[in-house]
C-alpha cells in the first residue's frame, strides 16, 4: 500500500511538472499565450473575432496585424453591438475558434456590401484602435461586456491579405508556470527518494557478515 502511495506521488509530480513546463513554453516571459503570426486572405474587407472567443474577465486581449501587400491596416476592439451595427449587411470572415497554438476556424458571414463605409478609423466608439502601414497592434483589458476584435484594410475595401496574431496576456502567468514546474519536480524528487529508501530497507543482510558465536573454541 505504501509503495502504491509513493508511485502515485511520482505520477502526480510528473503531471504537475509537465503542466507547468507546457504553460511556460506556451506563454514565454511576456505572459502571453499567442497564436503566432498567421497569414489570412479573404475576398471580404476583413476579419472579426466572435464575441465568445474572448469571453474572459481580467486578461488583456492582444491583436496585431500587418497587410501583406503593403496596404495600410486597421486593428480595433469594440463593443459587440457597435461592431455588428457597423458591419450590418457587410460580408466578412469571422474567427469563430482558436486552435492553439497555430490555427483559426473561419466562418463566412454573408452580406450584400463588399466594402465598409465610412473607413473604420473614423468611428469614435472603438475602445482601442490603430491604423497605418506596417505592423499595427492593440491591447485591451477584457471585462464583462462582449467585444469583437476587427482586422481589415484601413480603407475598408476587399479583398485583403493580412498577417494576424491574437493572444491573451495574463499577469505573472509565466512565473506561476515556473513555480508549478518547481513544485512538480520537488514532488518527483520526494517520491524517488522514498522509493529508493524503501528498496534499501528491504535489501538482504550482508552475506559477508561474521557468523554468530557458537560457543567457546578449544585451544
Amino acid at each position: 500500500m505504501r509503495r502504491f502511495a509513493r508511485v502515485l506521488l511520482l505520477v502526480i509530480g510528473s503531471i504537475v511538472a509537465l503542466a507547468g513546463l507546457a504553460v511556460a513554453l506556451l506563454t514565454g516571459p511576456d505572459d502571453t499565450v499567442s497564436t503566432g503570426e498567421r497569414d489570412l486572405t479573404s475576398e471580404t474587407p476583413g476579419f472579426v473575432t466572435a464575441a465568445s472567443l474572448f469571453d474572459f474577465v481580467g486578461p488583456n486581449m492582444r491583436v496585431a496585424a500587418t497587410a501583406a501587400d503593403g496596404r495600410e491596416v486597421f486593428v480595433g476592439v469594440g463593443h459587440e453591438v457597435d461592431v455588428t451595427g457597423y458591419l450590418d449587411s457587410v460580408a466578412y470572415d469571422q474567427i469563430s475558434r482558436l486552435r492553439l497554438p497555430a490555427s483559426y476556424d473561419l466562418e463566412r458571414v454573408d452580406g450584400t456590401v463588399a466594402s465598409v463605409e465610412p473607413e473604420p478609423a473614423s468611428r469614435d466608439w472603438w475602445y482601442v484602435s490603430a491604423a497605418g502601414p506596417g505592423r499595427q497592434e492593440v491591447s485591451y483589458a477584457l471585462g464583462a461586456e462582449p467585444v469583437n476584435a476587427v482586422v481589415m484594410a484601413a480603407d475598408g475595401k476587399a479583398p485583403v491579405a493580412i498577417t494576424v496574431e491574437l493572444g491573451l496576456q495574463v499577469d505573472n502567468l509565466f512565473t506561476t508556470a515556473l513555480l508549478v514546474l518547481a513544485v512538480g519536480v520537488g514532488v518527483i524528487l520526494v517520491a524517488v527518494f522514498a522509493l529508493r529508501r524503501r528498496r534499501r530497507t528491504r535489501s538482504p543482510a550482508n552475506r559477508y557478515s561474521e557468523p554468530a558465536w557458537q560457543g567457546e573454541q578449544l585451544p
